[in-house]
């Protein structure tokens, strides 16, 4: 009964009115007077705090404000974000294009069958290769005698790139270029102790031995080009040597395995792609 008596006369106090005056100092008439209760006091206080915290929620939520909240992050720095994500994934995309490269340039030096994957981007590149003759391209024949090329070389204009590209070897072609079998070359079959001259200008990646191909040598010329020569029986040039276009560089031969008679084994390649050297230049 005590405890039911004092909490009754808590509330009977929270509702106890009472009366402000606001009078006159020198006549003490009556300005302003009203009654207000403590509870009215606490309600005022609360509807004053929930208006203030709803606000407060408001600015922070939808105002700039809320970038300076801890553990929010700024639109600039989502957007930053965003940009380092996608430069990510275009640099992965690019470091798989290279590994590609160099995996097929690997097997290239080897001999060994080029294994493409589909939707690869860099496959997708060799896959729309046009590999008919372009009507832009003009033939240009010309004939130079000289000591040391000791033969005449035909050349093909490429005016997009404004590269003129010589004929390794004078000779007949054995076997064309053939994307669907995997021949990614033009067999040329000429004379013994014949002399290989570089189709460019170029320094040389490769100078070495395998079973497959025998002597090889490949030089890497400008623009992403590069020209591989199988089979040589002699190779004149080191890997590092540079080299001019119609440059000696190694000599006819029956080296490795896969070769079947004395001839050129000749690859033109472009970021990793096949070309067809028929497409480049004019052999006889």
């Amino acid at each position: 009964m005590k405890e039911n008596k004092s909490d009754l006369t808590f509330f009977t106090k929270l509702k106890n009115k009472y009366r402000f005056v606001v009078m006159s100092e020198d006549s003490f008439e009556e300005k302003l007077s009203f009654s207000i209760s403590k509870l009215n006091i606490l309600s005022l206080l609360s509807v004053v705090i929930i208006v203030s915290l709803s606000l407060s929620f408001i600015l922070l939520i939808f105002s700039p404000l809320k970038e300076y909240v801890p553990g929010k992050s700024s639109s600039k720095m989502q957007n930053d974000l965003i940009s380092i994500a996608l430069k990510s994934d275009s640099l992965q995309n690019q470091l798989n294009i290279q590994s590609l490269y160099l995996n097929n340039i690997s097997s290239i030096m080897k001999g060994e069958t080029l294994d493409f994957i589909e939707n690869d981007s860099a496959i997708n590149t060799i896959q729309t290769v046009n590999f008919s003759k372009s009507k832009a391209d003009s033939l240009l024949r010309i004939e130079v005698e000289s000591e040391e090329k000791s033969s005449i070389l035909d050349i093909k204009k490429i005016s997009s790139e404004n590269l003129v590209f010589f004929s390794p070897i004078d000779g007949s072609i054995s076997d064309p270029f053939n994307y669907k079998t995997k021949h990614y070359a033009i067999d040329i079959v000429g004379e013994k102790g014949a002399k290989i001259s570089s189709v460019l200008d170029g320094t040389v990646i490769i100078s070495s031995w395998n079973p497959e191909t025998g002597n090889v040598i490949g030089v890497q010329h400008s623009n992403n080009y590069i020209s591989f020569y199988k089979h040589c029986s002699f190779i004149l040039k080191k890997v590092g040597d540079y080299v001019t276009i119609g440059e000696h560089i190694a000599i006819i031969g029956n080296s490795g395995e896969l070769s079947t008679g004395p001839h050129l084994h000749f690859e033109l390649w472009r970021n990793g792609s096949p070309l067809n050297p028929e497409d480049y230049i004019s052999f006889k």
